[in-house]
């Protein structure tokens, strides 16, 4: 498995927190002084090994939004995504 520098984005978008780079990413964030940031159209996403993370820790996000419905809006969209995939 091969994975990609980190490079988050300079916008306003979703996190993977699961994601085994995300702590890189965060740093890189930090260290450019990024107001904002996102994982969207991240090349590591499209690893097994991160979408299978992220299937992984799916349930825990589908009680979360059972529980607080914002939180179903916001990455309900995006997590269907990934169970979905192959």
């Amino acid at each position: 498995m091969q994975l990609y520098a980190p490079k988050p984005k300079e916008k306003k978008g979703i996190k993977y927190i699961d994601c085994p780079l995300y702590g890189d990413c965060l740093m890189g964030a930090a260290k450019s002084n990024l107001p904002a940031w996102s994982c969207d159209n991240c090349p590591n996403l499209e690893l097994k090994a991160v979408r299978q993370r992220i299937r992984y820790i799916a349930p825990y996000y589908q009680i979360l939004a059972e529980v607080y419905p914002e939180f179903r809006l916001k990455y309900e969209p995006i997590m269907n995504s990934f169970l979905y995939q192959e």
